[in-house]
């Protein structure tokens, strides 16, 4: 029975914990109770990207997954995780109107793509310049429910402290003298801090989204033009969010609110009320990849980092793969692995 300490209690280290613990270790979870990225991810998993109507990485393997691992939770913590949520995708151009019409009955992105109809023509004409397109298999997780659920109702040990770095003994593998076989550090943008994972290329990306009140937007929906807008109850939408790179703040700003509700413009005429606004800040990396595995030169120490805007997403599977390395030195995906940057050493 191995004994981990998974540091930092966003998405990636919950996921994991629960992965682990499952699996029979004895798993300390240390949460310093400032997370900052899962707020602003907004919790819409969208299996398309619009720019070129490609399919998201690995889309056929994440979804599946993250279907059946949230149900798994609702059903024993007994709470409501994911929402079926359509979408409907505003055409920015007409290229990705053609890019659309060129997919939608191929074998590949049925699944996902609804063909054009009358309806996608002429609804919400006031932004429909080029139509629009419902996606399919598209989702809002309740990221609170979710982690509160990992957190709370799970069987690893829960503690609230932010790490001492000096106290970790990398060749021993213990922390304070507690000795751990594995500590694996989920810390997002703060892993820059981390002095054995800090040459790895973890950009903190701010991002910011507003919660509104508005007219004219769907419920049953969620509308995307340049940004989301998600009903998440009580007459109210979440609206976002913004991208500012190699930014590691969470202040909100009168700029931030100004550009989504620009944004929101695209989507109803209607003038919206602003009844709440957060930021936080996104672990993104160069490629868009996770990043995995242990520590070049210390065999106790890991990181599972990474995720950027679509955690919700890639966490489950991922955090099954990263304990199935972890416990049974199964081989990561390729494109996930510590050996594929130019920076392949620490400092």
């Amino acid at each position: 029975m191995k004994k981990i300490l998974v540091v930092g209690g966003g998405i990636a280290g919950s996921c994991l914990s629960y992965q682990l613990a499952k699996r029979n270790c004895v798993v300390t979870l240390m949460d310093s109770g400032t997370n900052v990225s899962t707020k602003v991810a907004g919790g819409v998993i969208i299996p398309l990207v619009f720019r070129r109507m490609t399919k998201s990485w690995r889309i056929d393997d994440f979804l599946p997954y993250a279907k059946s691992f949230y149900q798994q939770l609702e059903d024993g913590f007994d709470t409501t995780i994911l929402y079926p949520m359509p979408l409907r995708r505003f055409f920015s151009s007409l290229q990705e109107r053609n890019y659309w019409l060129t997919r939608q009955h191929s074998d590949e992105f049925s699944n996902y793509m609804s063909p054009i109809s009358e309806e996608d023509e002429s609804v919400f004409p006031y932004a429909n310049k080029f139509g629009s397109g419902r996606v399919k298999e598209c989702y809002r997780v309740d990221a609170e429910s979710l982690l509160n659920a990992l957190k709370i109702k799970s069987s690893f040990q829960l503690i609230q402290e932010t790490v001492d770095y000096s106290q970790i003994n990398a060749e021993k593998g213990s922390y304070k003298n507690e000795v751990y076989d594995c500590i694996v550090f989920c810390e997002g943008y703060q892993a820059n801090d981390n002095p054995w994972f800090n040459y790895l290329p973890v950009d903190p990306t701010k991002g910011e989204v507003l919660t509104v009140k508005v007219d004219g937007l769907s419920e049953t929906e969620v509308l995307n033009r340049k940004c989301s807008a998600a009903f998440v109850g009580n007459g109210a939408y979440k609206v976002g969010a913004t991208y500012v790179w190699h930014t590691a703040n969470t202040i909100i700003t009168e700029e931030g609110k100004q550009e989504l509700l620009d944004h929101l413009n695209c989507l109803t005429e209607h003038p919206a009320t602003v009844v709440d606004q957060v930021a936080g800040i996104r672990p993104t990396t160069i490629d868009r990849r996770p990043l995995m595995g242990f520590h070049p030169e210390h065999n106790k120490l890991a990181v599972f980092n990474g995720l950027g805007a679509k955690g919700f997403l890639l966490a489950p599977l991922l955090s099954e793969e990263m304990s199935a390395y972890l416990l049974d030195n199964k081989v990561l995906d390729k494109e996930c692995v510590l050996t594929r940057l130019k920076t392949t050493s620490a400092n």
